[in-house]
């Protein structure tokens, strides 16, 4: 396992089968939402998660997309109501 120092780590990394951290906080928000919608996670996580129901009618209606909350704040956009509808609806 040892390279020289020069070397890159993303080679390492793929053969470990590691994620970059940006990456694995990533992941484990989408498998709470996962578990939120499925009523799998805790109770005040479930409560965060709402689904998307359009007023009118839309193609995006029958789509298993998430209510995205408003913030005003950039520290509001870090909340997890937030970044999990938004990860979500990008998957």
């Amino acid at each position: 396992m040892r390279s020289p120092r020069s070397d890159s780590a993303t080679p390492l990394l793929r053969e470990l089968h590691w994620l970059p951290i940006v990456c694995r906080v990533d992941l484990k928000l989408l498998v709470f939402t996962y578990k939120a919608m499925h009523n799998d996670a805790p109770v005040y996580l479930c409560e965060l998660v709402g689904p998307y129901q359009p007023t009118k009618t839309l193609r995006s209606a029958n789509k298993n997309m998430l209510e995205v909350k408003r913030t005003r704040t950039k520290a509001g956009d870090c909340s997890f109501a937030v970044a999990a509808a938004s990860l979500w609806n990008n998957l």
